[in-house]
């Protein structure tokens, strides 16, 4: 088996998660010259039954009650004025991912580049916002 260096990458420089184990490794290899193969490891990615739930289920709730609740707008406050546009799905899906950086203390991040406890924080954190401030209930995924 072919001992294995996790790490990450940051700016542009490579950084072992334990340095200790890595130096180890080396200290019993023989002088000369090797090198290192890298590989881009991903972490457990969300699943196609978690986007479909909240594509299919906690999205359209939230949008429908917030258009209920007289909120079919958003306004904007633009050059001294204001403009209103109407409330989209997809800004619903922006709002509810901006809730859930700001429940985590992290910045809001793609839905491709979240993992699957990620995207399961932001199924919950999303029913329980929608039960707290738009007064609906969100069915739990694993009871419908």
């Amino acid at each position: 088996m072919t001992p294995e260096f996790h790490g990450k990458i940051k700016d542009g420089l490579f950084f072992y998660n334990s340095f200790k184990v890595f130096l180890a490794y080396v200290k019993g290899l023989k002088e000369g010259r090797y090198y290192l193969t890298l590989h881009k490891v991903k972490g457990p990615s969300k699943t196609l039954e978690q986007l479909g739930y909240f594509h299919a289920v906690v999205v359209p709730t939230c949008f429908k009650q917030m258009v209920e609740d007289g909120n079919g707008t958003v306004t904007f406050i633009v050059a001294g004025g204001t403009k209103e546009i109407p409330l989209t799905e997809d800004m619903v899906v922006e709002m509810l991912k901006e809730i859930w950086a700001k429940y985590k203390g992290v910045k809001v991040k793609s839905k491709a580049d979240m993992t699957m406890t990620e995207a399961s924080e932001l199924i919950s954190v999303s029913i329980e916002w929608a039960a707290r401030y738009l007064h609906c209930s969100i069915p739990e995924p694993n009871s419908l």
